[in-house]
């Protein structure tokens, strides 16, 4: 429970310290391991920083990227939850991270954009989330974003969550997660 609340306050730090001048934040949620028996559901808040974007040559314009995943196994669904004992967080797992995004506007409205990005974080599990074999994981993702309304985006992307077979054992996650956002710039 000690380790819980520390990443929980880590996780609000990591959110709240650092300059959020131009910042979006995508809530995503979504299926965390679907190619496993883990049938876990993921809630993850990716922020993208335009304060800090990397041009390289050839590569183009990047975005620096923060996540902040949480996944909660829910194998016997929620009805086994006892949150006066708090049991929920048996088979509970977190991941935050730092990386990059390249958007490409597929139209000429940008209203349809393809998002290549790629992550390192550390990974934890608490009692009997999943093991992942190694803390530090690596994340790739491809998303597909629609600019629905003037300042919203609806959208939805697959990732895949590794530790490269640095680790003991690299089981890795495969995640499908759904997103709709207002595009607020703070």
């Amino acid at each position: 429970m000690v380790r819980t609340k520390k990443l929980f306050l880590a996780a609000i730090i990591f959110l709240f310290a650092k300059n959020v001048c131009a910042v979006e934040i995508h809530p995503m949620i979504g299926v965390w391991d679907y190619k496993h028996d883990t049938d876990a559901v993921a809630l993850n808040f990716k922020i993208v920083d335009h304060n800090n974007d990397i041009n390289i040559k050839y590569l183009g314009k990047l975005q620096r990227t923060y996540d902040v995943s949480f996944f909660f196994d829910v194998n016997q669904g929620f009805s086994h939850l006892n949150m006066s004992n708090n049991t929920w967080n048996n088979e509970l797992s977190a991941y935050i991270g730092t990386g990059i995004a390249r958007p490409f506007y597929l139209t000429h409205s940008a209203k349809l954009s393809f998002v290549p990005s790629f992550s390192i974080g550390l990974y934890q599990e608490f009692e009997n989330g999943k093991d992942m074999g190694f803390p530090i994981e690596f994340k790739s993702e491809v998303g597909l974003n629609y600019s629905a309304f003037k300042n919203s985006i609806i959208g939805v992307s697959y990732n895949h969550i590794s530790n490269a077979d640095i680790g003991d054992k690299n089981p890795g996650s495969d995640n499908i997660l759904f997103t709709f956002r207002l595009k607020e710039i703070f």
